[in-house]
């Protein structure tokens, strides 16, 4: 923060205001561009630790230092490495892979490698080494090595190919190799020779268990510890008193809704172990969290004592009086090298672009579309919120040249200009959404801000001369496929690609990311109360995570006691009476209170859900609610037993209030207190004020049935409730 003293006497008003001028000068050349900070400045800090896709992650300590090292798929160049001093400020440092070989794919010829490439590598250190262990899909397994993380790197090829491979170096300098793939079901480790460039002797199965990879190998407190994740998920933990094992004890750590999966423990200069771990996190992709270890009975337990098995959002630093950093992401384009932030989306093509001194020079190449096309400059989405921004010179573009910025995942889209006739374009998975006409200037602006609290992007523009900017097109829905996508979260990418061929060619003067929406973008207008709100849609949550839905939508689950989501800017008008959601139930069901602007604020009504018979039989719940009014952020917090509770698909609130049938003391609980006032009521002797709540087969009178519908339901069989 720039702050401006008092002159000292002597101090001339003339020279004041120049030195004012000459200060206001220098900060217009300044970029003020933030990325999602951990740190929170008093001694605590929010997972995750970087709100991007750093998934897979391995991660050790040498000396004052940690090192993170994180798949990157077919970006070039890949395996990026980060480093920290305390395990929360983090800067990218480097990357092992200049270039993916052996197949011409990886250079968008003949196809492409998309989901293949870079994954869940792993990394060392020994007597002044770095060593990272990475199988590339397809081909054999690679050990890189280093004395500098930034590089340069070099690497052995191995004779075989090992999966998702972990590099353990014993006390005595013997490394080995630990790997298994989740289809096999199991974990199996050989022997590396001392310079770590082939295998040595035969591997041996460690460790028989169902669906597990991703291993990471610790020896600590005289004891061998194998973590390995059950993808999406938990994290397990076996342990063994000697290297080959017997590692005939397992447990849990964590579950993938209360943390992640894919992770290990790693040790501080004052004897303390750390944990971290990636969670699957939808359109942003897999990011990286951490907590402290609990030691319980010889484990490394995940959490603090008394919240075991939960990574939380926020806790004290383990490191405390480091300096703030977030990995790089903003770029003048002014130097002689790219940022570290930067990676192509596939091989590049080195002839097709440079550096001017002043900015990136991109020309056009070969491409039937944007997935297709080479030489995409990429760098991480951010969250909660981001914009990209780039600021353009399209006047050396050619006829069917693209060229603009984009986002490249699944799904992904671009805003871009066309060469002559010069045009603005919008595009989603490749189909033109659309477009402004009769662009005249040379100089244009593109952004894009994503918004994974809600999943939605949206594109704008301006040329050189317009003072605001100009939504164009559709809103996409963000999300993340495995299978058929890039295997990433959502990534900003810069391109220039013409399907016929071109030499033409654009200037890219800066890219600037904020994490926040920028100055001229339209605010977000606050979300009805009264409109369908489809549960995944949160702005923040603790404990659960999306899952597919069979009615055509996801949904939110993994849910246990304690859990909330949070629904920022709802508008509940002049009031609402009502509260309706769909959600499922194979066992217990549970309760959602619904309060409002915090976790203990107002509690405006509380919704019972039964069960439905199965995750994916869902039911309408209502209950009546009272006390909203106006603006407010809403929170469903989920109570109930032990377990997962329900899915939620969900939710809306009426002007109206509901009636429960079952809720026949109209007391917004069906329990044994309405059993006992119908039985009364049907030996006459009690009266409902209501009959209607007790008609629980709508056949317009209270008799035998409607007590053994009752009498079912509350022994845990579904009961449809009618308006």
């Amino acid at each position: 923060m720039l702050s401006i003293l008092r002159h000292k006497k002597g101090f001339g008003l003339k020279k004041y205001y120049i030195f004012l001028l000459i200060l206001c000068l220098l900060l217009s050349q300044i970029t003020f561009a933030f990325a999602w900070q951990s740190d929170n400045g008093n001694g605590t800090f929010n997972n995750p630790v970087m709100y991007a896709d750093y998934p897979d992650p391995s991660m050790i300590r040498v000396g004052n230092y940690f090192y993170l090292a994180t798949s990157t798929f077919v970006n070039v160049p890949g395996l990026v490495i980060s480093r920290s001093e305390d395990m929360v400020n983090w800067e990218i440092v480097g990357h092992c892979i200049d270039t993916f070989t052996g197949n011409n794919a990886y250079n968008m010829q003949g196809g492409v490698k998309y989901g293949g490439g870079c994954f869940a590598p792993s990394i060392a250190y020994r007597n002044g080494t770095f060593y990272v262990v990475v199988t590339p899909n397809g081909e054999n397994t690679r050990i890189y090595s280093a004395t500098d993380v930034a590089g340069p790197w070099k690497y052995s090829v191995l004779n075989g190919s090992y999966f998702d491979p972990a590099l353990f170096i014993e006390d005595d300098g013997i490394p080995y190799l630990v790997f298994g793939g989740a289809w096999q079901n199991k974990i199996s480790m050989i022997q590396l020779n001392s310079g770590l460039s082939a295998t040595t002797g035969s591997e041996k199965v460690i460790l028989s268990y169902n669906n597990v990879e991703g291993s990471h190998l610790v020896k600590a407190k005289g004891k061998y510890y194998l973590f390995n994740a059950v993808p999406a998920q938990k994290l397990v933990c076996s342990r063994a008193s000697g290297l080959w094992g017997p590692y005939g004890e397992t447990t849990t750590l964590c579950t993938a809704g209360k943390g992640g999966h894919q992770g290990g423990i790693v040790d501080l200069p004052d004897g303390s172990y750390w944990g971290y771990l990636h969670q699957d996190d939808g359109g942003i992709g897999r990011m990286t969290r951490i907590c402290p270890i609990t030691w319980q009975n010889g484990w490394p337990m995940f959490g603090r004592e008394g919240h075991l098995g939960v990574v939380e959002a926020s806790y004290a630093k383990p490191i405390l009086n480091k300096a703030v950093k977030v990995p790089q992401a903003s770029d003048e384009f002014n130097g002689g090298t790219l940022g570290l932030q930067w990676m192509w989306n596939h091989n590049p093509d080195n002839t097709k672009w440079s550096l001017t001194s002043s900015a990136l020079r991109l020309k056009a190449t070969t491409g039937s579309d944007f997935w297709h096309a080479r030489n995409s400059l990429t760098q991480k989405g951010q969250g909660l919120t981001s914009s990209g921004t780039i600021k353009i010179d399209c006047s050396a573009m050619q006829p069917g040249d693209i060229g603009g910025l984009g986002m490249l995942g699944d799904p992904r889209g671009y805003i871009a200009v066309t060469g002559n006739p010069k045009r603005i374009i919008m595009s989603e998975e490749d189909s033109v959404k659309a477009t402004v006409n009769n662009i005249t200037s040379n100089i244009l602006y593109f952004r894009i801000e994503m918004n994974f609290s809600n999943k939605q992007a949206k594109f704008f523009w301006k040329d050189g001369e317009a003072k605001s900017w100009q939504p164009l097109g559709t809103t996409i829905t963000m999300g993340f496929d495995w299978q058929y996508g890039t295997f990433q979260g959502e990534q900003y990418a810069i391109l220039n690609f013409n399907p016929s061929g071109s030499s033409g060619y654009m200037d890219v003067d800066w890219f600037r990311l904020n994490d926040t929406p920028g100055p001229d973008a339209p605010a977000p207008e606050p979300v009805s109360a009264f409109s369908k709100i489809e549960a995944e849609n949160y702005s923040a949550q603790s404990g659960i995570q999306i899952v597919t839905c069979d009615e055509g939508t996801d949904a939110i689950g993994y849910i246990e006691n304690g859990d909330y989501a949070v629904y920022r800017n709802i508008d509940f008008e002049n009031g609402a009476a009502g509260f309706q959601a769909r959600a499922s139930s194979p066992a217990s069901g549970g309760n959602i209170e619904i309060r409002l602007d915090s976790i203990t604020g107002p509690l405006i009504g509380t919704c019972q859900v039964a069960a439905t018979g199965d995750w994916q039989t869902f039911t309408d719940v209502k209950c009546n609610i009272g006390g909203a009014s106006g603006k407010h952020d809403l929170y469903l917090k989920f109570t109930g037993g032990s377990g997962y509770l329900f899915n939620l698909n969900w939710f809306q609130f009426g002007k109206g209030g509901y009636y429960q049938q079952g809720d026949v003391n109209s007391d917004g609980q069906i329990d044994a207190l309405d059993f006992q006032l119908l039985k009364a009521y049907l030996l006459g002797l009690a009266n409902i004020e209501d009959t209607k709540l007790a008609d629980l087969d709508s056949s317009g009178e209270v008799n035998a049935i409607d007590f053994s519908i009752l009498k079912q339901y509350l022994l845990g069989n579904p009961m449809e409730q009618q308006e």
